[in-house]
């Protein structure tokens, strides 16, 4: 007999980044372990998807992270089944989960004290602690569940955990397209100015207080003044939010040198946008980072920060370590302090690097998608499918 597993995230059909941690996740349990497990997801962000190999239910209700549907979902999928409640969320939304006595829906708070509902999670962790420790209760959430496993060793030192494994990219989609062909194509789409010898600049990433938007602009402004014929391609999922992008890009003088984009485009069609850019720019301490990797596997260098688990699979010569430190929020989360000026420095060397043609054919040499965080490769499936099954020894 099967074991249900009902995975608990953003909808696996939608386009953010737990969604597709979700999607991948499952589809390959399903794909691979369906004669162990029986998958299916709850999630919201997206009406559902006939291209999900799986059961996709949708959240209509979350209110404060809270998910009144969840026990009739999960008392659904599982039929009277002992089974597995698979939670990809923040364990600052999962309190209520993980601290029963905290969730202030009696039926809800009843289905998180049960003993039949095993309790997994994978929660993403961007930074530390007070004293490089979990906030108490994010440290009170995590014990009340009875497996996790980290996304890297970075959030290991901070839990305490010693399980932690990457989430991956397809390097059947993310790999490198001929550089011209995919610049041209971009020129070709209205891309004002740009050129195949412009400074192509690519920031990748959501409207959010983490996600340093002035740092990445303020950098691109260092390299036009250094010279450089700087474009900026800024994909996003909303121009106003917690930053207003296009006054970024005024107040920095970037008008006519920026294109931003705001569409839902496919993993194809993303491979070959990183593929037309010289460099991008990982503006945020990550839990994993899927555009710095996604970057690297298009053979294109990222920029990015030493401080948050993305260091784990950049190479050192693309990072950047901080200048300072500040700390933020209802859980006193580390946040690092950059100077844009190193990040343009760090450009300039990389472009030296990468972007000059090496030896008598004029080969140019590229960053590649590490094999600890590719889904083909030999490493990382085979890690995951030993860990789900372990947990129903």
């Amino acid at each position: 007999m099967t074991i249900p597993i009902l995975f608990l995230s953003d909808a696996v059909s939608c386009s953010s980044g737990l969604g597709r941690i979700t999607r991948d996740l499952a589809t390959r349990l399903h794909e691979h372990c369906g004669d162990v497990f029986d998958v299916a997801s709850a999630g919201y962000g997206a009406a559902g998807s006939r291209k999900v190999p799986f059961k996709e239910y949708h959240l209509t209700s979350v209110d404060n992270w809270l998910v009144p549907e969840l026990p009739e979902i999960y008392d659904d999928w599982c039929q009277g089944r002992e089974g597995v409640l698979f939670c990809a969320w923040d364990m600052s939304r999962l309190y209520w989960l993980g601290i029963p006595q905290m969730c202030p829906i009696p039926h809800l708070r009843k289905f998180a004290e049960r003993k039949d509902v095993k309790k997994w999670a994978y929660p993403a962790l961007d930074a530390e602690g007070p004293n490089g420790k979990l906030s108490h209760r994010i440290a009170q959430t995590y014990k009340g569940f009875d497996r996790v496993i980290d996304y890297s060793s970075f959030s290991s030192k901070i839990t305490g955990n010693p399980d932690h494994l990457p989430h991956g990219i397809d390097t059947s989609v993310f790999y490198p397209r001929p550089h011209k062909e995919a610049r041209q194509l971009f020129i070709n789409q209205g891309f004002q100015g740009l050129t195949q010898d412009s400074l192509l600049i690519g920031i990748v990433a959501t409207n959010q207080a983490r996600k340093n938007w002035q740092l990445g602009i303020e950098t691109c402004r260092i390299l036009l003044d250094r010279g450089h014929d700087v474009r900026v391609w800024c994909h996003t999922d909303t121009i106003d939010r917690y930053w207003s992008i296009g006054n970024l890009i005024v107040d920095y003088g970037l008008q006519g040198r920026a294109a931003v984009t705001l569409q839902r485009f496919t993993d194809e069609q993303l491979a070959w946008n990183y593929s037309a850019c010289n460099v991008t720019l990982g503006i945020a301490p990550e839990g994993f980072g899927y555009p710095i990797a996604e970057s690297l596997a298009c053979g294109v260098p990222c920029i990015c920060g030493s401080y948050g688990a993305q260091a784990e699979f950049v190479p050192k010569a693309m990072q950047v370590d901080p200048i300072a430190y500040f700390y933020e929020g209802a859980f006193c989360s580390k946040r690092p302090v950059h100077a844009p000026g190193m990040w343009a420095d760090r450009v300039e060397q990389m472009l030296r690097t990468y972007n000059s043609p090496q030896g008598s054919h004029g080969i140019y040499m590229r960053p590649a998608c590490p094999s600890a965080v590719d889904w083909n490769g030999p490493e990382l499936w085979p890690a995951w499918r030993s860990w789900f099954l372990e947990g129903l020894k």
